[in-house]
């Protein structure tokens, strides 16, 4: 296990940063479609927690690609991103792939990773690399729900979040839904794609439900991700026979002390 000296991850990061006169940020941003913008009266709040699950244990990949789109949406362009995770989370849902956050059109050069032995200590770094001048963003994920994940400790990355103007993107994999300071919460679910011809692959699809909008309104809408120019376009759901999905195991409940072998 690599412990990280997070005074040091300040230095790095903060020399990465942008000059002061380019660091000015808007303090939200939108999708790039006009269907989900009119929900948010003046778009996604920067500063602010948005949490996003797997509506089942299979749709892991497509909530993971969906926080990268908005990881994308809301931080400056070349911003370093920080990726907190647990070691349980990881062994789970595996390493970020570098060619499949390039295909989204994520540099994997922009991404810095921490691996963290417990959720609370997540949740210190979380806190930590939120005040980080010059961060773009953090993606914060433990695994399951852990009971240190509580209203208290989202309210303190909330004020953070609030403080720096650096989104925090809550990835709760494993887990259900429960009391926090969140401001949006999304269930994300895979969708098929549309193939861009000669049988290749299309745009990422994902079936995004706001379940949470603290702001007001709520909605769900299909979303296609262009990764050339980085904005949500709305698609009409693939029609026709569809092959079955395969049952999805239910997400499994983390018990401290024990690891998977």
């Amino acid at each position: 296990m690599t412990t990280v000296d997070l005074a040091a991850l300040r230095r790095d990061i903060a020399s990465l940063g942008e000059p002061d006169a380019l660091a000015a940020q808007r303090s939200a941003f939108d999708f790039g479609d006009s269907a989900v913008d009119q929900i948010f009266r003046a778009g996604m709040p920067r500063g602010a927690v948005h949490e996003i699950f797997a509506e089942e244990s299979g749709d892991a990949g497509a909530a993971t690609g969906f926080v990268i789109a908005l990881t994308l949406r809301a931080a400056p362009c070349h911003s370093p991103v920080l990726w907190l995770e647990e070691d349980f989370s990881a062994q789970e849902n595996g390493f970020p792939y570098a060619p499949g956050l390039q295909n989204i059109g994520f540099d994997p050069q922009r991404l810095i990773i921490v691996r963290c032995p417990t959720p609370q200590d997540v949740l210190k770094a979380a806190s930590d690399s939120l005040g980080v001048r010059g961060t773009g963003a953090v993606i914060i994920a433990p695994w399951s729900s852990p009971k240190c994940l509580d209203l208290s400790a989202s309210r303190k990355l909330l004020l953070t979040a609030q403080q720096t103007n650096v989104p925090a993107f809550l990835l709760r994999l494993g887990a259900c839904p429960g009391e926090n300071a969140a401001v949006t919460r999304w269930l994300i679910r895979a969708a098929p794609s549309q193939s861009s011809g000669a049988n290749a692959p299309g745009h990422p699809v994902f079936d995004a439900t706001l379940i949470r909008n603290r702001q007001g309104m709520t909605g769900h809408w299909i979303l296609q991700w262009e990764s050339d120019n980085h904005v949500f376009r709305q698609v009409e759901p693939v029609s026709g026979a569809m092959v079955s999905t395969s049952s999805y195991r239910s997400p499994q409940t983390r018990k401290s002390g024990t690891r998977p072998y």
